[in-house]
């Protein structure tokens, strides 16, 4: 079978590993890369036998690409990838997979109406211990969850920001630590519990020059019936958890630094010897809590998928992305559902009216309204 030709548009950051990817993939073929840095696109290019370009409209126009990976901007990820379906290519997209849902809604319907590939770059779903707590929860180990608590706290200072000045603006990123950093947890909270349909945010900038939040308190209900609670911010030492508990038992993961990397993986289940509402009907004890069995769960040995090896068997017609663009669409809703109840001060129910949106997002583009 003939390989998959790909080219990739945006060469730093993340547009390098996908180079690499791309160029040792048995299945895939490196035709052309496209950066606007043309020595760091010639340089790349000539590595990996590849065609460089400095106008991603001219490789889609003169390569036979089945289908390009874009790892640019989070502003340029709707325009380049509905141009990229236009010239009738498959696209795996970084994450987020647009900065406000309307774009995220033409992006899935250009790819249906042209019959195309449309793949997100959330990989924390091809994570062993990601995938084993999808797998734990969905064969009922726990029960339905009824109630998450998930925590994303990590520091980054100016220095951070000064090498990518994009990620400190609406227009540019679309949002600050939901955006930049934490969309990923977003996606595994939907992945993991279900569509989010009513949201409560406080949104704030706490520490930071710029423009974007980079601190975030929600709740949200799911359309199961389950709440999460969600503290997020990139200023304060790093402190990361999150704790799922359901009518059979509970999942914790101590410290997810290690969840969301490829090295060995742990967390904790517990079972219940008795249902939850079992022991809230008939434990004695005013202050009685679930007897508990708990068992630690090492993922480190489990294989897992990569983003491009989901990418290509979709392509040739074998099965789904791993996260395709009506998944990442869910996220990024989300996501906006959570700026808009910070913004408004008031509670959201999704799905969201998109042109609401798309003015508080141009009034936080100008300026209009100040995070505190």
């Amino acid at each position: 079978m003939s390989p998959i030709r790909l080219g990739v548009i945006g060469l730093r950051g993340m547009g390098g590993g996908h180079v690499r990817a791309v160029s040792k993939h048995p299945d895939a073929r490196l035709l052309a890369v496209a950066e606007i840095d043309a020595s760091l696109a010639e340089t790349i290019a000539g590595r990996h036998d590849a065609r460089a370009y400095t106008d991603y409209h001219r490789m889609l126009e003169e390569q036979p690409l089945d289908g390009v990976i874009i790892a640019t901007p989070h502003v340029l990820h709707a325009p380049m990838t509905l141009n990229a379906l236009d010239a009738g290519m498959h696209v795996l997209i970084e994450k987020p997979i647009a900065m406000r849902v309307s774009e995220g809604d033409r992006m899935v319907h250009r790819a249906e109406e042209r019959g195309l590939i449309l793949a997100v770059g959330h990989n924390y779903r091809t994570f062993p211990g990601n995938l084993m707590l999808k797998r734990l929860i969905d064969e009922g180990q726990v029960g339905p969850l009824y109630r998450v608590h998930w925590q994303w706290l990590e520091n980054r200072p100016d220095s951070y920001y000064q090498r990518d000045r994009w990620r400190c603006t609406w227009r540019q990123a679309g949002g600050g630590v939901l955006m930049n950093q934490t969309s990923h947890d977003l996606d595994l909270l939907c992945w993991l519990v279900g569509k989010p349909v009513e949201v409560s945010a406080m949104i704030g900038n706490y520490a930071h020059t710029h423009e974007v939040e980079d601190t975030v308190v929600a709740t949200i209900r799911f359309q199961t019936g389950a709440y999460a609670t969600l503290q997020l911010s990139t200023c304060g030492s790093s402190l990361n958890s999150r704790h799922l508990w359901g009518e059979q038992g509970e999942i914790v993961f101590r410290d997810t630094r290690n969840a969301n990397v490829h090295i060995p993986e742990h967390f904790q289940i517990g079972r219940y010897r008795t249902s939850f509402h079992e022991t809230i009907r008939t434990d004695p004890n005013i202050a009685g809590q679930p007897d508990i069995s708990w068992e630690d769960i090492d993922c480190s040995g489990l294989e897992h998928p990569s983003l491009l090896d989901s990418f290509i068997n979709a392509v040739r017609g074998k099965g789904r992305p791993v996260s395709d663009g009506v998944s990442a669409l869910q996220t990024l809703e989300l996501i906006n559902a959570i700026i808009l109840s910070g913004v408004r001060k008031r509670v959201v129910t999704l799905p969201i009216d998109r042109d609401d949106y798309d003015a508080v997002f141009e009034d936080l583009c100008r300026g209009n309204y100040a995070l505190k």
